[in-house]
């Protein structure tokens, strides 16, 4: 799906304490202004993982599994706003779903705030999902389900009055809207304070600057070092790729430059290094190659908007993907002339086909686009170690890179300073501490694949291509830690009680760094089919070499729960399985633990946090 690189992770809990933190970061103490959570729900469990396309699931597992985060962000964040999807569900649009917008959100989990359509959603239920015969009965439709404002426009909200004189729409209906949205101006003391106060200061600042590049250092993942790095600054690097000296490879789909390209508007403002700029500041000889291209060009080109009319099922447009391999001569070249090549290679982001990965830009393999992958193999093929950064907003297979690579080195789109990031940890100045917060499969064939995942999802026998190498949760350092005295209190507890699980961890490398430890379960029998496993709990340790510390996870028996029929959540008497890991599949302890009791079910503000402390 061309929208990963917005996605938080794979797994529901992580996405939550997430979402929750994020929300309140933005709206402060008060909720001075809303957050809005987005797309509700299951957006990312569309056909063929593409945009827009809908979504076959059943309410269980959408409960378990894709509500849950807004749930927490709900009643743990108090959100002020959420947004629907643009997706049906088994056939209902997301937008017309009073179940979804008012039964569940307002009615079981007491949300008090606005619900705002997706850019053009309103008018999405008449001209693209076709169960409204115009837009007044779109509005009306959406309306009534519990939505408060059209957005960006009033393209339908205008045509309540047809809606009414029809009789699809009333006045009572409208009243609760208009108290809803005039309730949340007073409290916002917008009548009072209508216009933002205009920054004094500046806001990029030394201060943002630090913190964007912390963000962009604890986000890189090394998957793979054979011990070439960290690298001295002596060494003699070749630097390859298409993203090497390209400031948009570092930026995600809704960044300001981004969308320009989507405006056809041009601009040589500088907003980020470049990976080349930072390696020429940094290494005492850089030799810089190109290699090849992502794309022919780049401009506004998609044929359907949200929104639009014409479904455009005649469309037929040639890639734009650049299949040229003549600069792989200069990088040979570069190569021979170095002791170590490092490759850069990824996406750019662009909004709706203006690039290879963001909104609208989906894909249907997990190849690297264009010719960047024949780059890697001519690096190999050099006999020279070879270094492969990955920039952009998808997961790739790296093909011979991930068994003849010598280093391997996500960035993600690490923004305004992650060139710089990226460098200092080739050279040691950063000790990556990242982790995968999505898997990446082995193979296009096993999509959807997540580490949470049924025990026959991989089939019977298990398919060859099923799995992944860099599951969830997986990330190298450049020391070592190990594992001691994992102990659980108590191995039988009732329903209100709580799993205490303490870990001590000691760095036995040579350089100061952090280790993520990892609390997962698994449900031992239960009357509906459980993942194999699932995070439950996760503490970032930092230590210095030869230091130890403990940590205590204290998890309620309140989320061990899941969803029945009856689309309650409920906790299941039985034997639970309790994992520590270093990630979802490297598992250093595991033991069993009973549920007394019977079946409880949980009620409306029930215990959604494992509580960490490091004793």
């Amino acid at each position: 799906m061309g929208r990963t690189e917005e996605t938080l992770g794979e797994d529901p809990y992580h996405v939550g304490l997430l979402a929750t933190a994020y929300v309140k970061g933005l709206q402060g103490e008060k909720r001075d202004v809303l957050a809005t959570l987005k797309h509700y729900v299951g957006h990312s469990f569309s056909e063929g993982a593409r945009n827009h396309a809908p979504v076959h699931i059943g309410f269980k597992e959408l409960n378990d599994t894709f509500l849950l985060p807004f749930e927490m962000a709900v009643k743990l964040g108090n959100a002020g706003s959420i947004m629907p999807a643009y997706h049906d569900i088994d056939g209902e649009p997301c937008h017309s779903s009073e179940y979804l917008l008012t039964q569940v959100l307002r009615h079981r989990w007491g949300f008090d705030g606005l619900l705002v359509a997706d850019y053009g959603g309103v008018d999405l239920l008449y001209s693209h999902h076709g169960i409204a015969s115009d837009s007044a009965g779109a509005a009306a439709l959406s309306f009534n389900a519990g939505l408060d404002i059209e957005l960006p426009d009033d393209a339908c909200s205008t045509k309540l009055e047809l809606a009414m004189e029809r009789g699809e729409f009333s006045i009572t209906k409208l009243d609760e809207i208009v108290t809803r949205i005039l309730t949340m101006k007073f409290e916002l003391g917008l009548f009072e304070n209508p216009y933002c106060e205009l920054p004094t200061e500046p806001l990029h600042n030394e201060e943002s600057e630090q913190l964007t590049y912390q963000v962009a250092a604890e986000s890189l993942v090394l998957l793979k070092n054979d011990g070439l790095l960290p690298l001295s600054n002596q060494t003699k690097v070749a630097l390859l790729g298409a993203t090497a000296d390209d400031q948009l490879a570092l930026l995600g789909g809704y960044s300001f430059p981004v969308h320009l390209i989507l405006s056809s508007e041009e601009s040589d403002a500088r907003v980020a290094a470049t990976l080349r700029e930072t390696f020429e500041q940094a290494f005492d000889s850089v030799c810089f190659a190109k290699g090849c291209n992502i794309l022919t060009e780049r401009h506004a080109n998609a044929p359907v908007f949200p929104g639009d009319v014409d479904l455009a099922l005649s469309q037929c447009l040639d890639s734009p993907i650049d299949m040229d391999t003549s600069g792989f001569i200069e990088a040979g070249g570069a190569i021979q002339d170095s002791e170590v090549a490092v490759v850069c290679v990824g996406d750019l982001a662009g909004l709706f086909q203006t690039g290879t990965v963001g909104e609208g830009s989906d894909a249907d393999s997990l190849d690297l686009p264009g010719v960047q992958q024949g780059l890697i193999d001519m690096a190999l093929d050099s006999g020279k170690p070879v270094v492969v950064i990955v920039t952009g907003g998808r997961p790739y297979n790296l093909g011979r890179a991930e068994s003849e690579a010598a280093a391997i080195l996500y960035g993600w789109a690490p923004g305004q300073c992650g060139a710089q990031a990226i460098t200092d940890a080739l050279l040691g100045k950063v000790n990556p501490s990242g982790r995968l917060t999505v898997s990446i499969p082995k193979n296009v064939g096993a999509v959807p694949y997540y580490y949470n995942h049924k025990l026959k999802s991989g089939g019977t026998p298990i398919a060859y291509h099923f799995g992944s190498n860099y599951p969830f949760g997986y990330g190298l350092s450049y020391t070592s830690f190990e594992y001691d005295e994992v102990k659980i209190k108590d191995h039988k507890l009732e329903q209100e009680g709580s799993v205490e699980v303490t870990v001590s961890v000691r760095n036995s490398g040579p350089l100061a760094g952090h280790e993520v430890i990892q609390l997962y379960v698994r449900d031992m029998v239960s009357s509906l089919v459980r993942p194999i496993r699932e995070l439950k709990g996760f503490s970032k340790l930092y230590l210095e070499p030869g230091e130890q510390k403990t940590v205590r996870f204290s998890l309620p028996v309140d989320m061990l729960n899941f969803t029945n029929h009856l689309h309650q959540r409920i906790v299941e008497a039985g034997d639970f399985d309790i994992m520590v890991g270093k990630s979802s599949t490297d598992i250093v302890f595991k033991e069993t633990i009973t549920v007394n009791g019977g079946t409880r079910i949980l009620p409306r503000d029930w215990r959604m946090i494992c509580e960490v402390e490091v004793i």
